[in-house]
C-alpha cells in the first residue's frame, strides 16, 4: 500500500505550487523560543535560555469577556500562569509567551452544526496559493514577537475515512469533476494502485492527500518564519489516523493532543503517539468540566463541584510533567461562552467565574500547581543556538 502511494508522489508533484518569490522569504533571526534537552527531558526555552513548562489558557478572546485585557492578565499571573494558548488577543501577545492558531481548512469536526464544513481540493494549485498566502499572513503578523513559541494550523479535522461527520476527504476528491485537479490526481492514484482492498486504496489516497496539505503548509511556514516552532495540526486521539500523522512528522517540531476532557492520564495514548512520531506533545486544549448550580455545562461526566475538578486537573498536570516529552499544557476557556458555542449543546465552561473571579477550591489547586511547576523548572541560562 505504501509502496504504491510512495510511487504516486512523483506524478501529483506536477499539481505543485512552486512557492512565493525570494524576497517575501523572513529574515534569518539569531534566537526565538524552542525546545531542548536537559536531563532527560524536553523543555521550552526562551531566547535568553530559561526552561519552561507552557502552562496557560486558550481562547483568551472570548466573546463573553469585556475588552479589559489588564484584567485578563494579571488573573492568569495570580494564579501563576506563563503562557496563552491559540485565541491569544493582540494585546496580550507583548504579556507572556503564546501559540498562534487559525483554521486554514474548515474541516473542523466542530463545524458540523454550524453550515461551514467543507473539504477542499488540496492538489488544485489556487487552493494551494491560498493557503500558502494565508501562512504568510500569519507569519508576518506573529514572527518578530520574542514571546512567540509557535504556530497551530487546522483544529480536530475530519481525518478518519469514518467519522462522525459521516464525510471523507477521500470521498470528496473522487467525487470531484473530471477535470478537477483532485479529481486528476485521484483517477492517477487508482491506475496504478493494485488491490482489491477498497479502504486500503482509500487509506492510501488518504495519507497523498495529507502529504500534499501538509507540505504546503509547511513549505508556507518554514519559509516566512524559519525560526518558530511548528505544532501543525491539532488532534483529538478520535482525529488520529496513523497514516496521516506520518505524514506530518517531517513538517513540525512537537504534535499538538486536545485529549478527552476528563480524568485520568491517558499514559499509553500519549505514548502511542510519541512512539510513532518520535516528536514531543503539547496538550493544546484541556479542562476538567464540573456542575455549576443550575447551567448546562458542555461536557463528559462532570465533576461534583470545582474543587474536586481541580484536585483532578492538578493530577493530570503532575503527571504530564513526569512524561519527558510533554512539553506544555493549556486549560480551555478562560470564562464560560455563550451566544456561538450553546449551539453545540450546553455551555463552554471556563476556569473563571463571572468577572473573571476565581473559583474557589479550582483556583488554589491551580496555584500549587503552577508552584510545583516553577519548583520542578531547571535554573539553566546556557540555551543552545535554536
Amino acid at each position: 500500500m505504501i509502496g504504491n502511494a510512495l510511487a504516486f508522489t512523483c506524478m501529483v508533484s506536477v499539481l505543485t505550487v512552486v512557492a512565493a518569490s525570494a524576497q517575501d522569504a523572513a529574515p534569518a533571526r539569531s534566537q526565538s523560543i524552542g525546545l531542548t534537552e536537559i536531563d532527560g527531558r524536553t523543555w521550552l526555552i526562551t531566547p535568553d535560555g530559561k526552561p519552561f513548562f507552557a502552562h496557560g489558557i486558550t481562547h483568551v478572546t472570548n466573546r463573553s469577556l469585556s475588552k479589559d485585557y489588564g484584567a485578563v492578565s494579571k488573573a492568569c499571573k495570580d494564579l501563576g500562569f506563563n503562557a496563552y494558548g491559540y485565541g491569544c488577543p493582540p494585546e496580550l501577545k507583548k504579556d507572556m509567551p503564546y501559540v498562534e492558531g487559525r483554521n486554514y481548512v474548515p474541516i473542523s469536526m466542530y463545524r458540523s452544526k454550524g453550515g461551514s464544513f467543507r473539504f477542499i481540493d488540496i492538489f488544485d494549485p489556487q487552493v494551494q496559493q491560498r493557503l500558502a498566502t494565508q501562512v504568510k499572513q500569519t507569519c508576518l503578523q506573529n514572527r518578530d514577537n520574542p514571546n512567540l513559541i509557535g504556530y497551530y494550523w487546522t483544529d480536530l479535522g475530519a481525518w478518519p475515512l469514518k467519522n462522525s461527520i459521516g464525510k471523507n476527504w477521500v470521498d470528496f476528491t473522487r467525487d470531484l469533476p473530471a477535470d478537477a485537479p483532485g479529481r486528476k490526481a485521484y483517477d492517477e492514484f487508482v491506475n496504478i494502485w493494485n488491490g482489491d482492498d477498497a479502504q486500503a486504496r482509500d487509506l492510501a489516497f488518504l495519507r497523498l492527500i495529507a502529504r500534499e496539505y501538509f507540505r504546503v503548509m509547511g513549505e508556507a511556514n518554514r519559509k516566512h518564519d524559519p525560526d518558530h516552532l511548528i505544532f501543525g495540526e491539532r488532534f483529538a486521539f478520535n482525529t488520529i489516523v496513523p497514516e496521516v500523522l506520518e505524514e506530518l512528522v517531517p513538517w513540525v517540531d512537537a504534535i499538538a493532543i486536545q485529549p478527552p476532557f476528563q480524568p485520568g492520564f491517558p499514559e499509553a495514548k500519549y505514548q502511542e503517539i510519541h512512539e510513532l512520531t518520535g516528536k514531543p506533545i503539547l496538550i493544546c486544549d484541556f479542562a476538567i468540566r464540573f456542575q455549576d448550580g443550575d447551567k448546562s455545562i458542555r461536557g463528559w461526566k462532570l465533576q461534583e463541584d470545582a474543587r474536586t475538578a481541580g484536585v483532578e486537573y492538578a493530577k493530570y498536570i503532575h503527571a504530564a510533567l513526569v512524561t519527558p516529552y510533554i512539553i506544555g499544557a493549556f486549560w480551555c476557556n478562560p470564562i464560560d461562552s455563550t451566544g456561538a458555542f450553546n449551539k453545540g449543546g450546553g455551555l463552554k465552561q471556563g476556569l473563571f467565574g463571572d468577572e473573571l473571579a476565581p473559583r474557589p477550591g479550582l483556583s488554589e489547586a491551580v496555584i500549587e500547581l503552577n508552584r510545583h511547576i516553577a519548583k520542578i523548572t531547571p535554573d539553566r541560562t546556557n540555551a543552545p543556538g535554536n
